[in-house]
């Protein structure tokens, strides 16, 4: 049954999905406020890395979404520390290109 929350979640992750997209083939690293282009050292490897890492979430947003209907807020709350521990490890990732 497609409710409002879905078709909520369906949007909010397809527009992370393209923007990680965006990121990654297009290069468009103007995007991340942090960083200004003279300052990245692998202008390839950071769009590739934050590309993916966005469209990940926006992966993971879908996943959780149709969890939730099975076993409930845990679906949610595993979402949660999955984004919270690969927001750490793609801070370190990051730190590699400037």
């Amino acid at each position: 049954m497609v409710t409002k929350q879905f078709v909520a979640i369906f949007l909010i992750g397809s527009s992370l999905i393209l923007l990680g997209a965006g990121f990654w083939w297009k290069k468009s690293i103007f995007l991340i406020k942090q960083y200004g282009e003279s300052s990245i050292t692998d202008k390839e490897g950071l769009s590739k890395s934050a590309g993916l890492y966005i469209m990940a979430i926006g992966v993971m947003i879908f996943l959780a979404a149709f969890l939730s209907q099975l076993v409930g807020i845990y679906a949610w709350i595993v979402f949660g520390v999955m984004v919270s521990l690969s927001s750490v490890l793609m801070l370190k990732i990051m730190t590699k290109y400037v």
